[in-house]
């Protein structure tokens, strides 16, 4: 992992419930929910704009989703 990718890793998380729901969160207050399957095709179910980063990652949690980590892997989804 490069310098940039350390700064990328702080902006954004990444929650995943059962094996093939995930959202992403991005601190600039986006958030893409989308599914995964078996190949990496990804399909978007939804976008949103103004989020509160900090408590849509809390309701997350209460929720039953788990934080795996940043997802740098699909910062591409919020281009």
């Amino acid at each position: 992992m490069n310098e940039d990718d350390y700064s990328k890793a702080g902006l954004q998380r990444l929650f995943q419930k059962g094996a093939n729901h995930f959202v992403l969160l991005h601190k600039n207050g986006k958030a893409v929910a989308f599914q995964s399957d078996q190949n990496g095709n990804v399909n978007i179910v939804n976008r949103q704009t103004d989020i509160n980063f900090s408590s849509t990652g809390l309701s997350l949690l209460d929720d039953g989703w788990k934080c795996i980590g940043p997802g740098l892997e699909y910062s591409w989804l919020f281009e």
